[in-house]
């Protein structure tokens, strides 16, 4: 891969792990709801995504196959999304973003059977390393050190993880066809349709008119969105460029980052956003799996 490659990789992964501590912070401390948040964010990508089409139109004499491949995408990582946001209004975000993160065991499957890219054994063994990690990381450790499993949220963050694979299969497909912007432009407008068809709503609205500090969250909400989608188009960008599987790692190591951030924030601004309260242990037991984490990635990379 080209140093291009790299630098995109890791600073989409950096991106969004600061996109995913400033969801957190706005579903547990400031939105009435997922659907009000949501409907904030789609009303911002609807004209952002219909500037990106007309400026970098489809190539002509493509067929619909490529075109169909951005529709079902957007439509799965515009229900990952939604799950995640749920799952952030009462989960540290500490343990979502790990749970989402074994997206590239399935993603390594898919790419193998259906796009024909061809992983060596050490390579597997990092991805292992990675999701190894992100799963012990994710587990649900108290202040005295006791252990547990929220299955709810395991299975429900599981099928996003599922689905979000299953997206970047198909994103690598559509890319072979058109330019990252121009998928990204389609992207955004299927997306924001999507979330208008099913968050524009009186009550919701409603609920956005009476929250507290409105102009503020809004404003906030709009400029997380920003960077949000600048991180999408870094992330079509850097698939079209290599090996979806690979790429697919690297933006799953996000947890590290996660991790790391949410712990700082704990102490440096409590009340921030949900964080849970960790023994020595348990802070322990999340760090080797951040190592896991960083291993799986050196032995992919090295």
């Amino acid at each position: 891969m080209s140093p291009l490659w790299f630098i995109l990789a890791f600073s989409t992964t950096i991106i969004s792990a600061l996109v995913n501590i400033l969801d957190s912070h706005f579903m547990s401390r400031r939105m009435p709801g997922t659907r009000a948040y949501i409907l904030i964010c789609g009303i911002f990508i609807l004209p952002a995504g219909g500037i990106m089409l007309i400026s970098f139109p489809l190539p002509a004499g493509i067929g619909p196959g490529p075109i169909w491949a951005v529709i079902v995408s957007a439509i799965l990582m515009s229900g990952a999304s939604v799950l995640i946001l749920q799952a952030m209004k009462n989960v540290d975000v500490a343990r979502v973003a790990p749970l989402t993160a074994t997206s590239p065991a399935f993603v390594a499957v898919l790419a193998t059977v259906f796009l024909g890219e061809d992983l060596g054994l050490r390579q597997w063994l990092g991805i292992g390393a990675v999701v190894a990690g992100a799963a012990v990381i994710s587990s649900r450790w108290d202040a005295a050190g006791g252990g547990g499993i929220n299955r709810k949220a395991l299975f429900m963050l599981l099928g996003v993880a599922v689905l979000a694979a299953a997206a970047s299969v198909i994103n690598k497909y559509g890319l072979e066809y058109m330019s990252f912007w121009t998928y990204a432009g389609i992207d955004f407008l299927v997306a924001s349709i999507l979330i208008l068809a099913f968050c524009l709503r009186r009550e919701v609205l409603s609920s956005i008119r009476t929250m507290a500090n409105r102009r503020q969250a809004i404003n906030l909400t709009v400029l997380n969105q920003v960077i949000a989608t600048t991180a999408t188009i870094m992330a079509f960008w850097t698939i079209q460029l290599g090996p979806v599987s690979l790429a697919s790692t690297v933006f799953n190591a996000k947890p590290l980052l996660v991790f790391a951030a949410s712990a700082a924030i704990s102490r440096i601004a409590p009340g921030f956003m949900i964080v849970e309260k960790l023994s020595r242990r348990s802070t322990a037991i999340k760090a080797a799996g951040t190592a896991a984490v960083v291993g799986g990635l050196a032995a992919i990379f090295i």
